[in-house]
This record gives C-alpha cells, sequence and structure tokens, in this order.
C-alpha cells in the first residue's frame, strides 16, 4: 500500500471514530473544544485540544471542497452564453487560539480556485493565499456573558441565512472587517455589529476592505416559548455605485424587520418580513421583501416531509416617480432557491411546494417545484446576488419561470459530506422576450472537514 492509500485509510478511520461528536458548525469558528481537556483524545481530536501551556489551548481545522457544475444555459443562455461544465475547488486551514476564558485568537486562511471553466470566472469562483477569517475576541465580564470581536469574521444572524449569510454555496465565502458585540444570555442573543464587506481581489493576501460599502445594525433573537422564536432586526446599508434596473447611484438603506420560527407538533412554520426605507440616486427607497413557509412531517417511514414555501420581493412599478422599490436582500444565501443562482430576491414572487424524505439521520432526499414571477413588470429580471438579466427590461410580462428540482445529502461521516442538486429550468414569457432558453443544472459536492 503506496503512502498516499495509507493516508486516506488512517483519515477515513478517524472520520469514523469521530462520528459521535458534535456535528461540524456552518461557522467553524462557532465551534469550541474545550471539553476536550477532560476527555482522552482519540484521532482528530488531537488536533482540535493541543495544551500550550497552563489553560490555554490550540485547535487546528481546515476542509477540502470539491463542487462540479454543469450547467447548459448560464444566464437563462442570455446573449448567447454556451454551455458550461467546470470544478469549484475551496481549501481552507484555520488555528484557534484560546490564550484564557477572556481572550481568544482566532484566523483562517483560504484557497480558492476554478477549473475547467470556459466562461470567465465569477468573483466568487477564484482567489490566491488569502485571510478568510482573522479576528480577537474578549470577554470582558466574570460571567461570560458579553462578548466583543474585532477583525474579519463571517455573520450568520439567523438559522435560514436568508438575508445575511456565509455564502456556503458559491467558491468563496462572504467575509467582513469590523466590530461586533454579543450579549448572551438563556434565551437571548443580542448583536451590535459595524462592518464592511471584504473584497476579492485575484492574487496572494491581497483582499481589502470595500470601502464603498458599510453595514451596521442591531440584531436581537429570543425564545418566547419552548417551541416558538422571534427575531427583530435593524440594519443599515451603505454603498456607493449601486445598481439597480438601468440607474446607478449611491445607495442608502436601512432594512427594519422580524422573524418568527416554531413547531407544534408535527408541524413546522416560519415567517419573515421586511421593510426598507433610505435613499437611493435622488430617489426614496419604498421596499419590501419576505417569506412564509411551513411543513408537516408524517409519522411514517423515512419521515416524509409536505412543505410549502412563498418568498417575495418588491421591484419598481415606475421608474420615473422618484422612489425606488426594488428590494434589496442584502447579503443573502447564494443557493437559498437553489445552486444554479438564476435569480435573486429583487422583483420576484417565488412558490415551492416540496416533498423531504429522511431514510437516515444522515441521508436527506428533497424533490420541489419552483415557479417564479416578476413582482412587477416594470423592473427588471434580477439574477444573484441582484445583477440585472441583460434584456429582461425590454418586456412588461411577469412570467420568469418554473422548474423542477432533486436534491440529495448524505452525511457519511462527521467529516465527508456528499451533496447533489439536478434541476430542469423552463422560462417564460419575460426571460424568453430577453432571449432566454430552457435548461439543465447538475451540481455535486464532496466535502471533507475536520
Amino acid at each position: 500500500m503506496n503512502l498516499a492509500a495509507t493516508a486516506l485509510v488512517a483519515i477515513l478511520a478517524s472520520a469514523s471514530a469521530a462520528q459521535a461528536a458534535e456535528a461540524f458548525k456552518p461557522i467553524r469558528s462557532d465551534e469550541t473544544y474545550a471539553y476536550l481537556a477532560a476527555a482522552d483524545r482519540t484521532g482528530l481530536d488531537v488536533l482540535r485540544y493541543i495544551p500550550v501551556g497552563g489553560d490555554a489551548y490550540l485547535t487546528l481545522g481546515g476542509e477540502a471542497r470539491l463542487r462540479i457544475d454543469a450547467i447548459d444555459a448560464p444566464r437563462f443562455g442570455v446573449a448567447g452564453e454556451p454551455a458550461d461544465t467546470y470544478g469549484l475547488v475551496r481549501g481552507l486551514f484555520s488555528a484557534d487560539l484560546h490564550l484564557n476564558d477572556r481572550v481568544r485568537v482566532y484566523g483562517e486562511l483560504g484557497w480558492h480556485r476554478d477549473v475547467g471553466k470556459s466562461d470567465a470566472p465569477a468573483l466568487t469562483d477564484r482567489d490566491g493565499l488569502d485571510p478568510q477569517v482573522g479576528f480577537i475576541d474578549v470577554t470582558p465580564d466574570a460571567d461570560r456573558l458579553w462578548r466583543l470581536r474585532l477583525g474579519r469574521q463571517e455573520l450568520m444572524l439567523s438559522p435560514t441565512q436568508r438575508f445575511v449569510s456565509v455564502r456556503e454555496g458559491p467558491n468563496i465565502r462572504q467575509s467582513f472587517d469590523g466590530l461586533r458585540v454579543t450579549r448572551q444570555t438563556k434565551g437571548l442573543r443580542l448583536d451590535a455589529f459595524y462592518v464592511t464587506p471584504v473584497t476579492i481581489a485575484r492574487g496572494a493576501f491581497n483582499d481589502p476592505s470595500n470601502r464603498a460599502q458599510h453595514f451596521y445594525g442591531v440584531y436581537a433573537a429570543g425564545r418566547l416559548a419552548s417551541h416558538l422564536n422571534l427575531d427583530v432586526y435593524a440594519l443599515e446599508l451603505e454603498r456607493d455605485g449601486a445598481r439597480f434596473g438601468a440607474v446607478t447611484g449611491d445607495e442608502r438603506r436601512r432594512s427594519l424587520g422580524a422573524r418568527l420560527a416554531g413547531q407544534v407538533g408535527a408541524i413546522d412554520f416560519e415567517a419573515e418580513g421586511m421593510i426598507q426605507r433610505g435613499g437611493f440616486a435622488g430617489q426614496r427607497i419604498r421596499a419590501w421583501g419576505g417569506s412564509v413557509g411551513g411543513g408537516y412531517t408524517l409519522a411514517a417511514p423515512w419521515k416524509p416531509r409536505i412543505g410549502l414555501r412563498l418568498d417575495a420581493g418588491s421591484g419598481d412599478k415606475d421608474p420615473n416617480d422618484g422612489r425606488l422599490q426594488t428590494f434589496n436582500p442584502l447579503f443573502p444565501k447564494g443557493a437559498y432557491f437553489n445552486e444554479s443562482s438564476l435569480t435573486s430576491w429583487s422583483n420576484l414572487m417565488a412558490i415551492r411546494p416540496s416533498l423531504g424524505l429522511s431514510p437516515t439521520k444522515a441521508i436527506s432526499l428533497e424533490v420541489s417545484y419552483l415557479d417564479r414571477a416578476r413582482q412587477t413588470g416594470g423592473d427588471a429580471v434580477y439574477l444573484q446576488p441582484s445583477v440585472v438579466l441583460p434584456g429582461s427590461l425590454g418586456s412588461r410580462a411577469k412570467a420568469v419561470g418554473h422548474a423542477l428540482q432533486a436534491d440529495a445529502s448524505w452525511q457519511v461521516t462527521r467529516n465527508v459530506k456528499l451533496q447533489v442538486e439536478a434541476l430542469h429550468q423552463e422560462v417564460d414569457a419575460a426571460v424568453k422576450a430577453a432571449g432566454g432558453r430552457d435548461g439543465d443544472f447538475v451540481m455535486a459536492i464532496v466535502q471533507y472537514r475536520f
């Protein structure tokens, strides 16, 4: 057996032994391994808790991910976009140093590449070795209720990541530079932050803060009852050189919102709404967006869940009335609708019935149908994150298209995860008028974390 094969067997053995441990979190810096101080450390646990003297310890972690995409109509095939099949490679390595129970230093390096892509790389496809995350945590009070975080960090304010996301689907995740203060008590979390998004610059150790954008606000998440949670928030986004429809200008947008989620027996439900005010290029902002949905899980083999969700974001009915009504989803989850990135929240109405199955705790399956339309025919069709589809302002038709989708996920071990998505997209009048066509999309991801 050669060296590579021996290493692979050792990794898989370690991964299998670690299956009983807690699952990795969407934001790796949210993990803590202090409990391993009093445990027998075997397998990869020897990397999760490395004593460095006194109460201090170091945690090492990382990720290797390969994503393969095949799409025959990128951007709906508008302007003759050809079919493309390519790979996206992500490598992350983190070091988490706990000096004591008051001070912590966390750093994560990322390396990203696209492989075999015939189209020009998207902004989130390729980057050299760069700091993905790097911050200092200070816990000033003895009760450890408060936390001050300064530096480059990821934000995930709610589990849905609907409007503030780590952007897991694309190759390069979303990071921010700035300050965040958190107070955590039983049943209540308060966050206040002031950050700027990180700009991706091709090359190594050169990703700067985007000084043309500032994002700040407060977010409160609390528990009203044992199975009922309420979030309320006020967020402010300042962007220079933003574009909506055919207009470019400076944007100052205030978002006020709330999210209610819970479960009663076999029924789960969630609703989130946001109103937006402010100014853009001399116009007043009057926009809204949100989602309402739920599901019913049957007491049957494979736990079938029947779900239904309605998502909506306002569009600009009249570009000459002095008001901008186009909804801005801020920093949305790129794979919220699906992994194809064909539509954004802006100027959208979408309905999605679904059927989910869980053959085992490690395997989840889902089939769904997504029907999308413009909220108003006076505004463009927007691609992810909020990019105008060329030619879509030439028609007032509302129907965008509908898609049949299948998703599968298998958590092979604690360390290894496989995902597959396939969808068939059929376009309707609004996209046909812009020169778009029907298309198919298939994606597969293999991800290894330690």
